[in-house]
């Protein structure tokens, strides 16, 4: 299994179909009377938003990752890892030499948006980078990402070259970047303690106890493991981590223990309708279509309920899908705004057409 794209294997964001598609509540566990109705439909306003700046900007032209983080001004600061940068053509396609970097974030500012990368416009560079390195052979991958003060605090996954295939890599460290809310500048990259899980696949504030609760990831590629961390909120780069291991908060990152099984490597975690919901690409089956939904009574599970939300369309032949999740500073009391990466193992299609490498917005209403 794959996490995200490289430089030759990237994502997309294509104009969906604008027709409502109903979705059959499909439980895990045995029918419940209790499983939710529901129906999902393409989200036309930022579809519309994002392809039009992706096609015309001169900037922008696709990323995968995506999450998103109200800023302090109203605004939405969109988080992206792989990102291709420069001009579509005028068939549609990516220019050989379009730049390439591996993260990068989006502001929408009621609509107008702004890209922000490191170095300078003609000669573009990833907004962190790993001090020293090759970023060819080392680079950062953004997790999700969470406002303290005037800092935006986003969730670093480093990971080394191991080969010269395009899937030739591996994780090596987790680290934590301060960006300047009011221009997105790099203040400092904070390294955390070593650790086998990938932090970052989504993160949750709980507004009762005082907590900012990190999601990881334990990934064996064909199985993948959700894992749980707590740190004080404010404090994401302060304070003392802890980790939930069976059932206890424990200092050692360690001993931290599975909580789910089946998430993809990035997910959501939101209070919905009373419950928390965890939203993923279906990790239980290779290359799955489905993005589904478990829910629980507490933030350390269990999640159950496994529930289909959506298959997506694109899915076949080179086409796969990834990394699905949930945007509720996005969505409503009924409403859960989901968006999903999609790739192609022909690197050449991301070339030849640059509406493959782009997320989609899905509207799920309950």
């Amino acid at each position: 299994m794959i996490r995200r794209s490289t430089a030759l294997v990237a994502a997309l964001f294509t104009g969906l179909a604008t027709a409502t598609v109903p979705i059959a509540a499909q439980a895990a566990e045995a029918p419940s009377a209790c499983a939710p109705r529901l129906s999902a439909s393409v989200n036309e306003a930022l579809t519309e938003r994002f392809g039009t700046y992706g096609d015309t900007a001169g900037r922008w032209t696709g990323a995968d990752s995506a999450y998103s983080v109200p800023l302090p001004d109203g605004s939405t600061a969109w988080i992206y890892s792989d990102t291709f940068l420069g001009e579509v053509d005028a068939n549609g396609g990516r220019p050989l030499d379009s730049p390439f970097i591996h993260n990068s974030i989006i502001v929408d500012d009621g609509g107008t948006l702004t890209t922000y990368t490191g170095g300078t416009a003609s000669a573009p560079e990833s907004l962190a980078k790993v001090a020293g390195a090759d970023e060819s052979q080392q680079w950062y991958w953004f997790g999700d990402a969470t406002v303290e003060g005037d800092a935006l605090q986003v969730m670093l996954l480093e990971f080394v070259k191991t080969g010269s295939g395009v899937f030739d890599f591996k994780f090596v460290g987790n680290a934590v970047a301060s960006f300047d809310v009011a221009d997105m500048s790099l203040t400092s990259i904070t390294e955390l303690p070593e650790s086998a899980v990938n932090w970052g696949s989504a993160i949750y504030e709980d507004p009762e106890d005082g907590y900012t609760y990190v999601f990881g990831v334990e990934d064996l590629q064909a199985q993948k493991f959700a894992h749980l961390s707590r740190v004080p909120t404010g404090s994401l780069t302060t304070a003392d981590w802890e980790y939930f291991a069976a059932g206890e908060w424990q200092g050692d990152p360690n001993a931290s223990t599975s909580i789910l099984e089946g998430v993809s490597n990035e997910f959501s975690v939101s209070r919905f309708q009373g419950r928390f919901t965890l939203v993923t690409g279906d990790a239980t089956e290779a290359l799955s279509a489905k993005i589904v939904m478990y829910r629980g009574d507490d933030i350390a599970g269990p999640y159950t309920g496994k529930t289909v939300l959506y298959e997506t369309p694109e899915t076949g032949g080179n086409i796969f899908t990834y990394n699905a999740k949930a945007h509720p500073n996005l969505g409503d009391d009924d409403r859960l705004l989901v968006t999903y990466n999609v790739n192609s193992f022909e690197g050449d299609d991301l070339y030849a057409d640059a509406h493959i490498y782009r997320p989609r917005y899905i509207d799920v209403e309950f």
